[in-house]
């Protein structure tokens, strides 16, 4: 159907006189008279009985009125949709982070862009590290947050934040007292790592094997949280990041050692799929996660 056709026939409807709908739509009165004959040509139906001064609807033409009446509406919806958009007065992020930034540094971030934005939905979700790039290469979800290096071609990639892993202990361990260990010194202790796919593991065994290093591993845990625990009732000891312990470390439930072997610090970073470069909505999250991460 020609929708300009349909316009004219809603503006006749709604004024009820080809005069008028001429008026509204500041159009000749023959060529609000050309449209709705080509209308009614074409579908072999008449839409208005024109025995009077007023343009009264048919039957048919009622019919098409109340079609007309919708389809309306919903090109005026669906106008507001996109100014609100325009204007980030409406939207959805799908955020995604690696548990270590998810559970840690996400929430003052997205604290913050919802003072600046309210009207945005956000849902944060937290995966390893692996899982984050295939979501966000998947287009499943719309900003990812994880460990690097990432590399993969579908994906833009930026600096967010650096972090260091630590050696936790439990406050009775023999190391408490101490500030700083060696890794060599792991070979003698029962080590809790996370699960396969995380990027602290992988940076913790890349950094065990370029000093041939083989640890006693007492568990794998899939949790931050659990390795906590776990560490903190004498199960062994872990490296972690020492932003997520700084908590418990105050508090008195863990201690943190700083690690004297160098290539224990990572950066992490931001990844989008290079489909969604130009969104409006990602690109003011990237500025508020960079304005977050001078603060955190």
């Amino acid at each position: 159907m020609n929708l300009h056709h349909l316009k004219v026939f809603y503006a006749v409807s709604k004024g009820g006189s080809f005069t008028q709908a001429a008026q509204d739509l500041s159009i000749s009165q023959p060529a609000v008279t050309i449209h709705i004959r080509a209308l009614e040509r074409y579908y072999g139906v008449r839409l208005f009985d024109r025995g009077s001064r007023r343009a009264t609807l048919t039957d048919v033409g009622q019919t098409l009125f109340e079609y007309a009446q919708r389809i309306f509406a919903l090109a005026e919806e669906a106008e507001h949709a996109l100014e609100n958009a325009r204007e980030l007065r409406a939207g959805r992020l799908r955020i995604l982070g690696s548990l270590t930034v998810g559970a840690y540094y996400l929430p003052p971030v997205i604290n913050l862009f919802k003072e600046k934005f309210p009207d945005i939905q956000i849902s944060l979700s937290v995966d390893n590290s692996q899982r984050v790039v295939e979501r966000i290469a998947g287009l499943r979800d719309d900003v990812g947050f994880l460990s690097g290096p990432v590399r993969d071609e579908r994906l833009l990639v930026r600096p967010f934040l650096e972090d260091e892993l630590v050696l936790l202990v439990p406050p009775g361990h023999a190391w408490a007292g101490r500030r700083t260990v060696s890794l060599h010194e792991l070979e003698d202790q029962p080590v809790i790592l996370r699960e396969p796919g995380s990027a602290t593991r992988a940076l913790l065994e890349d950094r065990l094997r370029q000093e041939g290093i083989r640890p006693r591993v007492s568990m794998e845990l899939g949790s931050n949280e659990a390795i906590k625990r776990a560490v903190e009732v004498g199960m062994g000891v872990s490296v972690l990041s020492g932003a997520i312990v700084r908590r418990e470390a105050e508090a008195g439930l863990l201690r943190m050692l700083r690690i004297r072997e160098k290539g224990l610090r990572r950066q992490f970073e931001i990844i989008i799929h290079r489909e969604r470069e130009r969104s409006r909505l990602i690109g003011a999250f990237l500025d508020v996660a960079a304005e977050a991460a001078r603060t955190l």
